[in-house]
């Protein structure tokens, strides 16, 4: 905050950073500069006594030792005369005779800057400039305010005539110091005005599009729309008044530039009001700024009558526009004491406003004699804003990264009960989207895995060691089925169902690298003692039903399909051939074989709930290397073997699969079908021996 504060105080020095005007006092008309050095001091302020003349031009003074002199710079109202006190209308010429060094190298100029409510520049009786068409009359009279530089003869002694006149403003004369210095510095110090003030007027309107864009992005940010309003307000002071840089740019009437100034000065306060109190409604009261709205609509239909009316407001408007900045200071530091966020800063901005206007008004009304400092204030103060709207938005950023992440963790817990794959599928983005009877067709494989002898395997375990059991195992097969774009439907006791939306490679890739972690999760085990498990895996592919059951208090998600039913069938199948992996022969068709994965033919079964017999296909690479290898290798005899079988040639079958034994002990497909050769064999004989 001190940093803040220091930058702050900063740009305010470095806008207002200028050669300060010397102030030399003329008296009874003149002013003697004979010895002043315009390098030392370049700028002079021509104060004090300047002659008076009313209701004359100034090519029709006439000298006289009884003429009057007005101190200046000074409106002319209530100033008195033999016949009584002067009013606001009028016009008259005010002339100063100055006495400059001989030597002077420097081309001098007259820098005058706007007076109430036009002017004329004459030097030695020619004219030589102004702003506006001062006149004894209205008809002729053409209202302007500007600053205007001419620059002065190369003479010692020259005579400064300023003709005013006034129809329009409550008040008339020269308000404005009169200032005398080097052409090449007055026209700096100009254009360094008009500069800052262009700044200024980009910042105001910058900040204000950026704070309305901000607000058509988030219409329940009513203090964006705030900062909106009292930016444009602050805008439309800084380009009508001062070097009224709107005039650079547009044409703009007398009439229309003091209607524009008056309208933006009326509507500041309060907009700057309903800004603080859209930040911290809680602390700040809302009849308090309904009066001040109400103040501000009154004196805006008064804008419609003549600037003789309204500009009357100027001596009677600023103790609402300082108490409104009270009531705001008093609010503010209420909201301070409160702890409310970002307080501080904005009750440093607040005041530094408080100052500003405050100046600004004092110079407006010819009470003292510095600039215009409230834009530069208000600058300080929007940059605040941004600043506080920035950590604001910091903060928002933060809480809604951290709700993000609660958001994320939350799904995550969610995926880990209701697949974010499953829901995909469903066609839906968010488990709040869910509800009861959603489903979906789809063609998808699927593959059961149970382990073997399970029930008998748990009995030897507490409940702790089963639990602990299962997630071991499942932690390991998990992963791999995600992995190969597979997701885990459900868990059914030791079994796990798993589907495969995409490729039924995936599905068989997935068994093969299960087969190899349950024989490194085998290795482990051995080595503490446990004794292996074996686990069968079925695969099926064909068409499910994918959606939600349950009731409205209770739903899960599933699948319902004959597919399913199959691919737990197969699954019981492995335990029937002692087998690794077994999947459906409408599987093998579609399966690719570029995956180098190696089957066998196993049989026709018959699969509880199917009026037709399903031939199921042996993956060999399930089994460890060395007995895969010693299969695949007998594959050619082993499928001559079964085509014996297949002829109903028991005895050739027999042979064959007796000899794949002796090759290889632990095959034990061959081993069942041996047996059922040999039952077959038994039979014929027992109907021979009928017959």
């Amino acid at each position: 905050m001190k940093k803040l504060v220091f930058l702050s105080l900063f740009f305010l020095i470095s806008c207002l950073s200028e050669e300060r005007n010397v102030n030399k006092e003329g008296k009874n008309g003149f002013i003697n500069l004979k010895q002043h050095s315009f390098r030392e001091e370049p700028y002079v302020a021509l104060f004090g006594e300047w002659k008076f003349y009313w209701n004359t031009s100034p090519t029709n003074i006439i000298e006289r030792e009884s003429d009057v002199s007005i101190q200046l710079p000074n409106h002319w109202n209530g100033y008195p005369m033999d016949y009584g006190k002067l009013p606001g209308f009028g016009h008259a010429s005010f002339r100063m005779k100055v006495q400059l060094p001989d030597d002077l190298q420097e081309t001098l100029a007259l820098t005058v800057h706007e007076q109430d409510t036009s002017y004329e520049i004459y030097i030695d009786g020619k004219y030589y400039g102004g702003s506006g068409s001062p006149a004894s009359n209205t008809v002729q009279f053409v209202p302007m305010v500007r600053s205007t530089i001419v620059v002065l003869p190369q003479k010692s002694n020259i005579t400064i005539d300023l003709y005013v006149a006034n129809y329009v403003h409550r008040k008339g004369g020269i308000w404005n110091d009169i200032v005398l210095s080097p052409y090449t510095k007055a026209e700096s110090r100009l254009t360094k005005h008009k500069i800052n003030e262009t700044i200024l007027s980009s910042i105001f309107a910058f900040v204000g599009i950026f704070f309305l864009v901000m607000y058509f992005y988030n219409r329940d940010g009513k203090q964006t729309l705030g900062i909106f309003l009292f930016s444009l307000a602050v805008l439309l002071r800084t380009i009508s008044t001062g070097e009224r840089i709107i005039l650079e740019f547009v044409d703009m009437p007398y009439w229309l530039l003091l209607r524009v100034e008056y309208l933006s000065w009326y509507w500041s306060a309060p907009l700057l009001y309903h800004y603080f109190y859209t930040i911290f409604p809680g602390d700040f009261s809302k009849k308090v700024g309904n009066v001040f709205y109400g103040l501000s609509v009154l004196l805006t239909f008064g804008l419609f009558l003549p600037p003789v009316y309204f500009t009357e407001t100027a001596s009677i408007y600023p103790i609402a526009f300082v108490l409104n900045g009270l009531f705001v200071l008093f609010y503010l530091f209420r909201s301070f004491k409160n702890k409310r966020m970002e307080a501080k800063p904005l009750l440093f901005g607040i005041s530094l406003i408080l100052v500003g206007a405050t100046n600004d008004i004092l110079h407006a009304e010819a009470i003292i004699h510095t600039t215009y400092i409230a834009p530069s204030t208000v600058v300080i103060f929007v940059f605040l804003q941004v600043f506080t709207f920035g950590r604001i938005v910091r903060q928002n950023i933060i809480k809604t990264l951290e709700f993000a992440e609660e958001q994320k963790q939350f799904s995550s817990s969610f995926s880990r009960f209701v697949p974010t794959e499953f829901l995909y599928h469903l066609g839906k983005d968010d488990i709040r989207q869910v509800d009861l009877g959603d489903q979906v067709q789809k063609r998808m494989t699927v593959l059961f895995a149970d382990i073997r002898s399970f029930t008998e395997f748990s009995e030897t375990l507490t409940p702790k060691e089963n639990f602990d059991f299962l997630n071991s195992y499942l932690q390991r097969v998990g992963p791999i089925i995600r992995h190969n774009h597979g997701f885990i439907d459900k868990f059914i006791g030791d079994a796990v169902m798993a589907l495969f939306p995409y490729n039924i490679n995936d599905a068989v890739k997935a068994a093969v690298e299960m087969q190899e972690a349950i024989r490194i999760y085998n290795s482990h085990r051995a080595k503490c003692g446990y004794i292996p498990i074996e686990v069968g895996i079925g695969i099926h592919t064909g068409n499910l039903t994918l959606g939600i059951l349950g009731e409205h208090k209770r739903m899960e998600g599933t699948v319902i399909s004959d597919a399913v039913n199959l691919a737990s069938r197969i699954e019981g199948i492995t335990k029937l051939f002692s087998a690794r992996i077994v999947i459906s022969a409408e599987t093998f068709i579609e399966a690719s074989e570029t995956l180098g994965f190696h089957y066998r033919l196993l049989d026709r079964v018959n699969i509880k709930g199917k009026t037709e017999s399903v031939f199921v296909v042996e993956v060999l690479d399930g089994y460890e290397p060395e007995k895969a290898s010693r299969l695949i290798a007998s594959k050619d005899d082993y499928t001559l073997a079964l085509d014996a079988y297949r002829r109903e040639d028991f005895e050739e079958a027999l042979e064959a699969f007796s000899s794949l034994i002796d090759q290889n002990p632990d095959d034990s497909v061959s081993r069942l079908f041996c047996e059922r050769c040999k039952e077959s064999l038994e039979k014929q004989k027992l109907e021979s021996g009928y017959s």
